[in-house]
C-alpha cells in the first residue's frame, strides 16, 4: 500500500506543479454583430438615431470626441453619460453636446448647438453623468452638457483637480437646480469645495461607495467596481468603474484605469486593474469593455481581459499625443484581437476625416432582447 502512495505522489507534484488551463476566448463577433448584440459605425449626425430605444433594447453610444472619451448609454426610460472630454485643442467642446443634441433632441440656447438666435428650449434631462477621473480628456466639456442639459446625478470620485476646467465644472455643478452630487471623497460639513481659489457650496452632496447597486430603470442597472476619493499621485488611479447591466447585456467602463507602468499586456496586473480582479471577480465579466486609458499599455493586462472575456472592446482615441506617444498602442489592440474581441476604435480615420460636429468614428452599439 506504501509503495502505490509513493509511486502516486510524483504524479500529484506533477499535477500541482501544472497551471490552471486558460478560458478560451469568445468567437469574434460577424461584421456588424448579432441580432442580439449588433454595431454601426456612425460618420455624421445625420446618421444618429433619433429615437428613443424601445422597451427592453438598450443603446450604448462611443462617442468620436477625438482625443478622449464620452459614452452615451440610452434605455427607453433612462439615460445615462460617462465622461465628455476631449485634449485637442482645436476641437470645438461643443462636439459631444451636438451629438446629444441628435441623439437625446435639441435642449438649451444656442450654445448647445442650435442655429444663432434659436429660441431656448426646456432643458431635457439627462438622469446620471459619471465623470471617471478629473482629468481634460474625460470631462472638458461636462460643464457645457451642464448649461444645456438638465441633469439629475452627477458621479464624480471628488479628487480636486486645481484646473481652470474642473473649477468651471465644480461651478456647473453647484449651479445646477435640483442635481444631486455624489462623489467617493467625505462630504464636508459645509457641503463646500475650492478649486483653483474659489469656493463653491453644493447643497445636494452624498458620498457613494465601492458595491452601491444604482437601478437606472426597466432591467438596468450600474454597480460601482471601484471608487477613490483621496487624490493621488495620477488622477488614473482615482478612475470610477461601473459595471452596467443592460438587460441580457453586461458593459463595463473603466475610465482610465490603469495596471501601472507601461508594459506588455503579459506583463503581470496591478494598480486598479488587480483591485478589480481580487475584489470584483464575478462583476467584472461583460459583453462589451471600455478599453482603459485609450488602449494605452499601463493597461489592459492580460489577465485582467481575461477576467472580462468581453465580446466588444470600445477604444477612444484620437490624433493628440500623450507625451510622446499616440494611443492606442499596437500591442494592446493585437492583444485584445488575440484574446477574441472585435475592436471598435474612434480613430481610424483621423487622417481623412476633419472631425466635423459629432466626428466620424463614432459607433452605435444595440443589445436586444
Amino acid at each position: 500500500m506504501l509503495g502505490r502512495v509513493l509511486r502516486v505522489l510524483p504524479l500529484l507534484v506533477v499535477l500541482a506543479a501544472c497551471p490552471a488551463p486558460r478560458p478560451k476566448p469568445p468567437r469574434p463577433l460577424p461584421p456588424g454583430g448579432t441580432h442580439e448584440l449588433s454595431f454601426v459605425r456612425v460618420t455624421s449626425l445625420a446618421e444618429i438615431p433619433r429615437d428613443p430605444p424601445a422597451p427592453g433594447t438598450y443603446r450604448i453610444h462611443l462617442i468620436d470626441v477625438g482625443t478622449g472619451l464620452s459614452v452615451l448609454v440610452q434605455g427607453a426610460d433612462f439615460t445615462l453619460l460617462y465622461d465628455a472630454g476631449t485634449n485637442d485643442r482645436e476641437e470645438p467642446q461643443a462636439r459631444v453636446v451636438q451629438y446629444l443634441r441628435a441623439a437625446l433632441g435639441p435642449s438649451g440656447d444656442s450654445l448647445c448647438g442650435g442655429p444663432d438666435g434659436e429660441p431656448a428650449a426646456p432643458d431635457l434631462a439627462i438622469d446620471h453623468v459619471v465623470l471617471s477621473h478629473p482629468h481634460l480628456d474625460h470631462g472638458s466639456a461636462l460643464d457645457l452638457v451642464l448649461h444645456c442639459y438638465q441633469v439629475r446625478q452627477f458621479w464624480d470620485s471628488g479628487a480636486v483637480n486645481e484646473t481652470v476646467f474642473y473649477r468651471e465644472l465644480v461651478s456647473a455643478i453647484a449651479r445646477e437646480a435640483g442635481l444631486v452630487y455624489r462623489t467617493a471623497a467625505d462630504v464636508p460639513a459645509s457641503r463646500e469645495v475650492t478649486v483653483k481659489g474659489e469656493t463653491f457650496r453644493v447643497p445636494a452632496w452624498e458620498r457613494f461607495s465601492d458595491g452601491d447597486r444604482v437601478e437606472l430603470g426597466a432591467g438596468a442597472a450600474f454597480t460601482i467596481l471601484h471608487a477613490e476619493g483621496k487624490k493621488r499621485k495620477d488622477f488614473n488611479e482615482n478612475s470610477v468603474v461601473i459595471a452596467v447591466s443592460l438587460g441580457p447585456a453586461r458593459l463595463l467602463l473603466v475610465g482610465d484605469a490603469e495596471s501601472g507602468a507601461r508594459k506588455d499586456p503579459s506583463y503581470p496586473v496591478g494598480d486598479v486593474e488587480e483591485y478589480l480582479i481580487d475584489h470584483h471577480p464575478k462583476e467584472l465579466r461583460a459583453d462589451i469593455l471600455q478599453v482603459g486609458h485609450h488602449g494605452s499599455m499601463t493597461s489592459s493586462r492580460r489577465a485582467f481581459l481575461e477576467a472580462v472575456r468581453a465580446r466588444l472592446a470600445l477604444v477612444s482615441s484620437g490624433p493628440k499625443r500623450y507625451g510622446k506617444i499616440t494611443l492606442p498602442d499596437p500591442e494592446v489592440i493585437e492583444e485584445l484581437t488575440r484574446q477574441g474581441m472585435t475592436v471598435l476604435r474612434t480613430d481610424e480615420h483621423d487622417a481623412t476625416c476633419d472631425g466635423g460636429p459629432g466626428g466620424c468614428d463614432s459607433w452605435v452599439i444595440t443589445i436586444r432582447p
